[in-house]
Formats: C-alpha cells, sequence, structure tokens
C-alpha cells in the first residue's frame, strides 16, 4: 500500500486532476499532448509531482508491507501469508522475490527527470515554485537511490531522462562508492534550493527541507563506512562483466570521519534552530507538561503532531493504515493479536538503574513474581495508566518485567500488563471471567482471551506497543489517532555521530555529550557512570552503542540494517547459550512458552521457548535483484550468492 498523505495537499491534487494520478507516469515521453496538459496547468503539474512522492515507502505497514522489521530480530509476524514469514525461513529466490520495490522506484526517478526537464513549461507556477519543486524531486530521486542502495547495493545510475524503449543493455550497475556519491550530490544539490525548515509553513509540513536532506546524507555515509561497505572481502569477487570492482575491499578510515561529519552537520543545523522551530530531542514538557516523565517522552516521541525530533516524516493523518497497525498488535477481540516482539528484544532494553540485565549488580530477577511495584508506578489507577503518568511493573507480575527501563514499558506488551490503549468502559473485554475486575490485563497465556488458544495469537508471548496511542482503543474505534510517519529523528543521528566518532577517535568527549541525551531523556543515568571502565575503548563503547541502538530504535527499521552493515547477522554469539544470545540471525528465535499456562500466576508460561529456527545465509546480506529485472538488462549482475 502507498503512501497516500504525504501532505495535505497531495489527496486534494490527485482527486481534482482530470486524469488518475497513477496514470501520469504510464505516459510515454513523446505523447505530446498528454505531456502539454500535465504543464500548461497548475493543478496538472503539482499531481505529476505527486506522483514522484507515491512511491515512498510505507515503512509503518510492518505487518505486510514492509519486512525490515519481522525479518529483523526484534519482531515475529505471526501471519504466514505476510513475506517475512519466508524471508525468515529461507524461502526466496530471484525468482520470487518479495517486498520488490526495484521497478517501482525506477518509475519515479525516471519521473523525476521528466519533472525537472519539463516544469519549467509550467507559465501558471511561479519562478520560486518551480526552483523548490525541482529540489524536492532531486530528494526523491536521491531518496529513492538511497533505499535501492541499502536493500541491494549498488544499484544502476541512471543520471538522466531515458525513454521507456531504451536499450538497458547498456547500463550495468555502478560501483557503491560512486553511487553513495550521487546521492549525496542530489543532497546537496536539493538543500541548497530548500527552506531550513518547513516548521514555519504548516501547509509544507512532509515535504523535505535542508534538515532532511543533511540527515539522509548521515544515513547514507554511515552505512557507507560500515563493515558491510568498508574493506569486506566477501565481496572481492562482485564485479561487473567487464571486470569493473562494484565496491572497494579496502578499509578506509576517512569513511567513518565523512559519516561523523554528516551527523554533526545534523546536530549544528539543529543547534541553529530559530525559535518557535527548535530541532532538539522531544520531552513530554515540551507540550505543556509541568513535569518531565521518560515513559510519556519516548512514548510520544511518535505521537506527538509535528514534534521538535522530527527530522522528516510525512503526515498519516487519521487514516485506515495506522489503525491497522494498532489492530495488528492489540490483543483479541479488539485486535488481531499477532505482532510479536522477540525475547532478544525483551532483553535487550536496560534496567531502570541503566545497567544491562546480564549485570549482576543490576538487580534483575529472572524468575518469580515482584513482591514490589516499579518506582515510576504511582497510582493503581487505570486512567493514570492511560495517560502515562503512572508506569512501570505492578506488585505480582513476573520480575523479568520489572525495574526496567520506560522505553520498555513504551514498547512492549507482556502477560499481565494492563493494557494502555483501552478504554475504562472496554478493559474487561480482554478479559476471561476470573479477571474481569477493570484492568484489563491482557492474557497471553495459553487459555487466556488473547493466548494460543485464540484465532490470531503471538508466538512469542509478547505484543509490541510502540506507536500504539493511548486513546486508540482498537475495540471500538475503526480509525488511528493522527500522528505523522517519521522516517528520520534526532536520536538517530546522534546514535550515527557517536557510533561514527568511537570507530577513529573513541576518547571524543562527543561521544558522552550527546550518548547522555539519549539517556537521559529514557531516564537513564549516564553509560560511562554506570560502566567507567568502558570510556575510551572503542570495542566495549561498541557494544553498547549498538545495544542503545537496538533499543532507543526498536521497531522503526533500524536493527535489520544495522546488523547487516556490521556484519553481525551471520555471527553467532558463543559467549552465551542461544536463548540469551544477543545477536546472529541464524537459528533459534526465542519467547516466552505460549502453550502453557491458564492464569497470569502459571509459572511455566515465563520459560524462555524456542518459536522459529530462522535461516541466514551470507548471500541474505543484500536482497535479490529479481530476475525479471536481469532478463531485461543482461549486462547488470546478480548479487553476491543469488
Amino acid at each position: 500500500m502507498k503512501i497516500k498523505h504525504i501532505i495535505n495537499a497531495v489527496l486534494v491534487f490527485c482527486l481534482l486532476a482530470s486524469s488518475s494520478c497513477s496514470d501520469y507516469l504510464d505516459k510515454m515521453p513523446d505523447d505530446q499532448k498528454t505531456m502539454d496538459i500535465v504543464w500548461k496547468s497548475q493543478k496538472e503539474t503539482e499531481a505529476y509531482l505527486y506522483n514522484v512522492y507515491s512511491q515512498l515507502p510505507d515503512d509503518i505497514n510492518i505487518y505486510s508491507g514492509s519486512p525490515w522489521v519481522g525479518a529483523a530480530d526484534e519482531l515475529d509476524v505471526v501471519w504466514e501469508r505476510y513475506q517475512t514469514a519466508s524471508i525468515n525461513v529461507g524461502n526466496w529466490a530471484p525468482t520470487n522475490v518479495y517486498h520488490n520495490p526495484w521497478p517501482d522506484f525506477y518509475q519515479s526517478i525516471r519521473a523525476s527527470f521528466v519533472f525537472e526537464n519539463n516544469v519549467d513549461k509550467s507559465f501558471q507556477l511561479t519562478e520560486s515554485l518551480k526552483k523548490q519543486y525541482k529540489a524536492e524531486v532531486k530528494f526523491l530521486r536521491g531518496y529513492y537511490y538511497w533505499r535501492l542502495l541499502r536493500q541491494y547495493g549498488p544499484f544502476v545510475l541512471i543520471d538522466k531522462e531515458t525513454t521507456f524503449d531504451d536499450d538497458w543493455n547498456k547500463y550495468p550497475r555502478t560501483p557503491y562508492d560512486r553511487c553513495v556519491e550521487y546521492i549525496c550530490q542530489m543532497m546537496d544539490e536539493a538543500s541548497a534550493d530548500l527552506p531550513f525548515t518547513w516548521k514555519s509553513s504548516p501547509k509544507w509540513l512532509g515535504k523535505p527541507d535542508q534538515v532532511a536532506c543533511k540527515a539522509v546524507k548521515s544515513q547514507v555515509l554511515l552505512m557507507a563506512a560500515s563493515p558491510q561497505w568498508n574493506g569486506n572481502p566477501d565481496y572481492a569477487s562482485f564485479k561487473n562483466p567487464d571486470g569493473t570492482p562494484l565496491t572497494s575491499t579496502t578499509y578506509s578510515e576517512d569513511k567513518w570521519r565523512q559519516a561523523a561529519a554528516a551527523a554533526k552537520a545534523v546536530i549544528d543545523a539543529a543547534a541553529s534552530s530559530p525559535a518557535g522551530q527548535e530541532i532538539r530531542l522531544y520531552k513530554n514538557n515540551e507540550n505543556g507538561d509541568a513535569t518531565f516523565n521518560p515513559y510519556k517522552s519516548v512514548r510520544d516521541v511518535h505521537l506527538a503532531k509535528w514534534n521538535c525530533e522530527v527530522l522528516w516524516g510525512t503526515a498519516r493523518g487519521e487514516n485506515r493504515d495506522i489503525s491497522e497497525l494498532e489492530r495488528h498488535m492489540t490483543p483479541r477481540p479488539g485486535g488481531w493479536n499477532g505482532l510479536g516482539p522477540t525475547q532478544r528484544i525483551v532483553d535487550a532494553f536496560f534496567m531502570n538503574n541503566g545497567r544491562t540485565i546480564e549485570d549482576p549488580a543490576s538487580s534483575y530477577q529472572e524468575t518469580g513474581f515482584a513482591q514490589s511495584a516499579h518506582p515510576n508506578w504511582k497510582r493503581d489507577n487505570v486512567d493514570e495508566v492511560r495517560s502515562g503518568n503512572s508506569w512501570g511493573n505492578r506488585v505480582g507480575e513476573w520480575n523479568m518485567y520489572a525495574n526496567r527501563e520506560a522505553r520498555f514499558y513504551a514498547s512492549i506488551v507482556y502477560n499481565g500488563r494492563p493494557l494502555p490503549q483501552v478504554s475504562n468502559d472496554d478493559r474487561n473485554v480482554y478479559s476471561s471471567n476470573k479477571n474481569k475486575n477493570g484492568w484489563g490485563r491482557v492474557e497471553l497465556y495459553s487459555s487466556g482471551v488473547s493466548g494460543s488458544g485464540s484465532t490470531d495469537h503471538s508466538s512469542t508471548g509478547y505484543l509490541m506497543l510502540k506507536f500504539t496511542h493511548p486513546d486508540s482503543n482498537p475495540y471500538r474505534d475503526q480509525f488511528g489517532s493522527w500522528r505523522q510517519h517519521t522516517y528520520i529523528r534526532l536520536a538517530e543521528i546522534y546514535l550515527n555521530y557517536i557510533e561514527a566518532l568511537n570507530e577513529y577517535d573513541p576518547g571524543n568527549p562527543d561521544i558522552q555529550k550527546y550518548w547522555d541525551l539519549i539517556r537521559e531523556r529514557a531516564g537513564l543515568p549516564s553509560i560511562f557512570d554506570t560502566y567507567p571502565d568502558i570510556k575510551g575503548n572503542k570495542a566495549k563503547q561498541l557494544e553498547y552503542i549498538i545495544r542503545e541502538r537496538q533499543v532507543e530504535l526498536c521497531f522503526e527499521g533500524d536493527r535489520y540494517f544495522t546488523t547487516r552493515r556490521r556484519l553481525l547477522s551471520d555471527k553467532v554469539d558463543t559467549q552465551r547459550p542461544e536463548e540469551r544470545r544477543l545477536y546472529g540471525d541464524n537459528g533459534g528465535m526465542y519467547g516466552m512458552n505460549v502453550l502453557a499456562g491458564d492464569d497470569f500466576s502459571s509459572a511455566n508460561f515465563y520459560n524462555r521457548t524456542r518459536f522459529e529456527t530462522r535461516v541466514f545465509m551470507k548471500k541474505m546480506y543484500l536482497w535479490p535483484i529479481p530476475q525479471s529485472e536481469l532478463d531485461r538488462n543482461k549486462s547488470m549482475v546478480q548479487n553476491p550468492g543469488w
């Protein structure tokens, strides 16, 4: 499903256009009558522009549209009809490729050139709008190429308008570093003709601006500096038919410097943002709350409208897409009960004191029922739970979930937790007769309302909570509350910066400065106060940086690409037993024992249990190019191993 609300104007232009929006990209460029219509009318010209936007990925559709969360080690999508089920067990090939945006992205890339080369013919547009719109399509062209690069590796770089009957055999794949260079070039050229931010112009919110351009460059250059693409010997034979190497196998520290500089450029831009348009980490007291609350801060960064942390996003509106996401992760009977976080991501979250659960000093307990409530569980009041003023574990919940950090409670629904997104009147529908006490504690144990006996059920014994609005109430409401879909936010840029710095200057004080900001917003002490011995140690700092990314950016699509660019997906974490491994996408994935339990007090439910054995081979570091595309372009080589 394509994004239908880039900004408010998109739907208007599409509905008012005399031809359907999708028709434009199907027209031959020499169909002069059709093209004359496009450029003679502002309405038609802008409709064509929004078609260039139309292929922006629908990353929020993680159950059926975007595979990056379900194919990572952080989530299981229970329904086998969705693409991640086959990907995770290795049942895919160039002839049955899942999630294939290759032709769609190239269609929009071509359309971006058509628009750029013809928009000056539109006499109804002002010169300033023409300039702005050209910059927008350059951004989109670069962004589509970036999405191709991170999924497939080196792409076929088309840097000019082509015809539909062009000879594609003259377009081999372009070396990786040149692909990176071109994307960055597009971002620089677009940035020159875009405003610093659109926050002062609400009608343009959702369009790229200078900050978005800089943020995309940060993502691109971090990937280029990472081990997958920076001196990887596994790609030594990755060459075009004429022998041209598609990637360098020589390591370059300078790539990390470039990545750090790109992230710092975003940080510096944020620091210079004008009053009323501030860019900084979001906190709940941005919106009038008197007291800082880490739980509400990490929850609402995805819910608060166009908040100060969003670097680029698109308006979702009050539409079916977000409601469906919430339904997929809400238990029965109000939801579809099938987006199950893995035990690995549950284990990754820190304790409330900032320590990892593996740390003997963390006070973590694996078994038993909590004898005391979380320090931030302040009231036994359902309204306070929905508001976020009271959060954490209650007395009697399993110790594994006790005294964890705010990001854990903002992201994970576990057995026995009261559902935040349910109205008081509907809480008892989620409970069996013995538990109808107005709390609506989710019953994920075997015989529970949302357990393995229900039509759909989590395979892991958990449900995803992140992105869920506390007022959504899926049992009653068909549509979700308004919010944007955030592509890039400032916390990611901070993490990009400290990761890049760590590679060549692990003692740099900026590592602590920006890392502390992320942890402070989450209500945690500095990692260097908790673990002072890691300071300046590149390997130890990297371990915790990767974990911080895993937690801060969970379910946002980052984990899939982080484990691949860092070459962790085919590795085996031999330091720990399989059920407690921190990385590696090959082998057992674990959750709770969903086939056990007849009450919240059933301790046998809380045993780590393998729910799936996943398959990962080195070739899966890159997506296979569809065979149909290789048949069309004989000069294009397949990705290694496929």
